[in-house]
């Protein structure tokens, strides 16, 4: 994370899942079967759900840790670079000599529609003896893959085991894409469930309403009992998104619509790494961290890769209310180092040594004027210092001008102009 950015005082957030290559193919159009065509640009990205979670969330000035199965094969090395290079812990992260997972994305230019085949070879996952080895209480949130049930269980709860005598709980969220029998019974765990627009079309249900209603009734104990129960939320794509609160409230968001659609892969990890960004860090309501979300992957989709997601104006106004945000009538650059988080966290800090502070914590006494006195005092010194700063640096200016022999008692000695670089 950026080390000037205001958002440092929180707890990072710890996304554990998979780290992997995508092979972006830019065409005209989606091929057809048995058609030769020939594409127009082929490029290397980040692939994997969480690790794409963890790097937007460094370009949202978030902190992260990402968690998950490195391959020691070189293809990777520009893209764990780059993370780290962002800020993202990696450190804990296991390691295996089998080459990397990847896919290849297949993606039309003209309609920005996108065709996926991947090739993961079973790939290791990282196991719960590695989660295990983490510092849970340095953390604040945890993402889940729904993969590999066996060992997310474990880690879910003992993520549960160590908020259960804690004041400040560690939120969890689920991403579920896939296998939602093998993975069902991970929904009563986490507090957030996000469900793939793919994987409920597949399950029959038609809009991001019948999916939450359904996920909601497939949970285990029933509403009759009150007992924990997760919020779920669906992005239904071009058609917005739903999202149904742990008291059984639904709330239908309008989508975020882009002035042009050119890159729509990756979407829905950037609308999972907003939502945490506004729910944890800009502490949002459900809807509204839901509406800020559908405004950072519609805007995404406006652009090849992930970077530019980083110039994004992160306080619409459409999603928090002006009076609410401190720094909502104060206008943003337009480039990404220039973000109000940045902004005004980079100014120049001036350090007194602690002589001020400390002369300044005397007794203050009604009625005296001995504070007065004294912060005279410091005002004084202060415009000494500078009157000798200035002294100096006029005396430096002369003896880099002057041309003439300098003598001293040992001898002579020349003193020339310095060359000009």
């Amino acid at each position: 994370m950026n080390q000037y950015c205001a958002l440092s005082v929180t707890k990072p957030v710890l996304c554990v899942g998979s780290l992997s290559m995508d092979l972006i193919t830019l065409c005209d159009n989606l091929p057809e079967e048995g058609v030769d065509q020939t594409c127009s640009k082929v490029h290397w990205q980040r692939g994997g759900h969480s690790s794409i979670v963890s790097f937007v969330l460094s370009l949202l000035s978030a902190q992260s840790e990402f968690l998950g199965m490195l391959s020691r094969s070189e293809l990777l090395n520009a893209i764990i670079t780059e993370m780290q290079g962002r800020g993202i812990e990696m450190e804990h992260c296991p390691k295996t000599d089998e080459d990397p997972g990847f896919s290849t994305i297949m993606v039309a230019k003209k309609t920005g529609l996108r065709a996926v085949v991947h090739c993961n070879r079973n790939f290791p996952y990282c196991s719960f003896q590695d989660f295990q080895k983490l510092d849970l209480s340095i953390f604040g949130w945890v993402h889940f893959e729904a993969r590999n049930v066996r060992e997310t269980v474990q880690m879910m709860r003992a993520v549960a085991d160590y908020n259960n005598d804690k004041k400040e709980r560690i939120l969890m969220s689920l991403r579920v894409s896939s296998c939602y029998r093998e993975n069902r019974d991970l929904f009563d765990m986490a507090d957030y469930v996000l469900f793939s627009r793919q994987l409920a079309m597949q399950l029959g249900w038609r809009s991001a309403r019948e999916t939450c209603h359904q996920l909601d009734a497939d949970l285990r104990l029933p509403r009759s009992i009150k007992a924990h129960r997760p919020c779920f939320i669906c992005s239904w794509g071009p058609l917005g998104a739903g999202c149904l609160t742990g008291a059984g409230v639904y709330h239908e968001m309008p989508p975020y619509i882009a002035k042009r659609v050119v890159d729509t892969h990756g979407a829905g990890a950037c609308f999972t790494a907003a939502f945490i960004y506004a729910t944890y860090i800009r502490e949002m309501n459900l809807s509204d961290a839901v509406q800020f979300a559908n405004r950072v992957a519609g805007h995404k989709i406006t652009n090849y890769g992930y970077n530019h997601i980083a110039k994004l104006n992160i306080y619409p106004a459409d999603v928090a209310k002006a009076e609410d945000v401190l720094s909502a009538h104060v206008s943003e650059d337009s480039e990404a180092e220039e973000v109000i988080c940045r902004k005004f966290m980079n100014r120049p800090i001036v350090y007194s040594d602690g002589k001020h502070s400390t002369r300044l914590l005397g007794e203050y006494i009604p009625g005296s004027t001995a504070l007065d006195d004294l912060l005279d005092e410091c005002v004084d010194e202060d415009r000494d210092q500078r009157h000798e700063k200035s002294r100096l640096l006029a005396s430096r200016s002369m003896l880099r001008t002057t041309t003439s022999h300098v003598w001293r008692m040992s001898g002579e000695i020349r003193v020339s102009k310095p060359k000009r670089a």
